[in-house]
């Protein structure tokens, strides 16, 4: 059988030597280190191929609002007062052209899926899910857009949220989730997430233990629920920053009950490190959830860019390497294996956290992957180099490349510093 395509001498994460990726009608079928006979063939040269970059956590409705109201104090409770006020403005335009110049940039990076929260409540409606659904069409050859249907002002507190989750998630949402930390009734907040989840049929996807208070985990709420419900393996949790301030035998024990629960936890650093421990004066806490620990211990994790440029996070462009860079700055990761682990977490993990299964370079998974200017997970997460080609189900979808010129003006003074002396 002659194949549709193959890359030929690319070096893959945890295997030596230069290896051969082929597909047909965009499932891969080989990989080996023989050549692979195929209509056409890429030579990568010893690039490094990766699994798709996966955002499983990223609100596309409150991008790039940073211009139109720029931080005051910077806090987490200026940054929802202040987004909730923006909201009465949105309208289904400004939402997707924001949303694009996002989806734009994450495909080019080489981000081939994504799960988006989408703000439901009374001051905005449906408009946010009326703006995103077309886009989850629009944008379907390129990247896998999963619209996660979200409170996030809390649900007892805000009268006729509930009917409009419910009126969302007929519209087309394929995941449901809330922020029960600002609910004054986390509890019935998280029972009312999982009575529609069970109505639907549909995953969960919780905001959770964000807040650097003194208040408990509510984890053990939706680890108890999980449970109840048997929706193992159908849960995940974003933040989960308090898990950074746990002893070690503490946190041993909740990464074992979220590894028996199935709950998978994303840290989000860019975010997270922004917003939290504000009011410690020295000996500032990190709150970046442990995620290799938690993955040491049995855990599924991963990591995503939750906002880019508001007040939430001032910054960021959709680059998911650059997020693998970040955690293992923060995280301190910084052997070899380690860098492989960071780049898992931007991949393949982070697909399993949103219930993609079957991810990655191997025979009969999909062919979504990104060739990378770099010969080694470690060279990856140290300079995330921008030359990249981006494969979604075999077929090119975007492709970066760098042109650089340095001045003859500075020859002289180069020649002269290598000179003996």
């Amino acid at each position: 059988m002659i194949v549709d395509s193959a890359i030929a001498n690319v070096t893959l994460m945890g295997r030596p030597g230069l290896w051969t990726v082929a597909w047909h009608d965009g499932q891969i079928t080989h990989v080996q280190a023989a050549a692979v006979e195929a209509q056409n063939t890429l030579d990568a040269e010893g690039q490094l191929l990766v699994p798709g970059f996966v955002d499983a956590h990223i609100h596309l409705d409150k991008a790039f609002l940073l211009s139109r109201s720029p931080a005051q104090v910077g806090d987490f409770a200026e940054a929802l007062t202040q987004t909730l006020r923006l909201k009465e403005q949105y309208t289904v335009e400004d939402i997707q052209r924001r949303a694009r110049t996002v989806l734009d940039r994450a495909i080019s990076f080489g981000v081939t899926a994504m799960r988006c929260h989408v703000e439901v409540d009374p001051i905005l409606g449906l408009t946010a899910m009326t703006a995103l659904l077309p886009l989850q069409k629009a944008y379907a050859p390129a990247i896998t857009l999963q619209l996660a249907v979200f409170a996030q002002e809390g649900i007892t507190n805000q009268p006729g949220t509930e009917a409009l989750l419910r009126q969302a998630m007929d519209l087309g949402g394929n995941v449901i989730g809330s922020a029960p930390y600002v609910d004054p009734e986390p509890r019935r907040n998280i029972e009312i997430i999982f009575d529609m989840a069970e109505a639907y049929g549909c995953d969960v996807d919780f905001h959770l233990d964000f807040l650097d208070d003194d208040q408990p985990l509510q984890l053990p709420l939706v680890i108890a629920e999980t449970q109840r419900r048997q929706w193992q393996g159908r849960v995940c949790l974003g933040h989960m920053t308090k898990l950074a301030s746990l002893p070690p035998a503490d946190l041993q024990t909740i990464a074992r009950d979220l590894a028996a629960a199935g709950i998978a936890v994303l840290a989000l650093p860019a975010s997270d490190l922004y917003m939290m421990a504000r009011r410690d004066t020295h000996n500032v806490r990190r709150g970046v959830a442990p995620l290799h620990q938690l993955h040491q211990w049995g855990a599924t994790v991963g990591t995503a860019t939750n906002n880019i440029q508001n007040l939430f996070t001032p910054f960021g462009d959709g680059d998911m390497l650059k997020m693998g860079t970040l955690l293992a700055q923060v995280l301190q990761l910084g052997t070899p294996a380690q860098h492989e682990f960071c780049l898992n977490v931007t991949t393949q993990y982070a697909a399993q956290a949103i219930g993609i299964h079957d991810y990655g370079i191997a025979p009969g998974n999909a062919a979504d992957f990104v060739l990378l200017e770099a010969g080694s997970a470690s060279e990856a997460i140290a300079t995330a180099p921008p030359g990249r080609t981006v494969f979604k189900s075999g077929q090119i979808v975007a492709q970066t490349r760098l042109q650089q010129m340095i001045s003859d003006i500075i020859q002289p003074a180069r020649m002269n510093s290598s000179m003996p002396t």
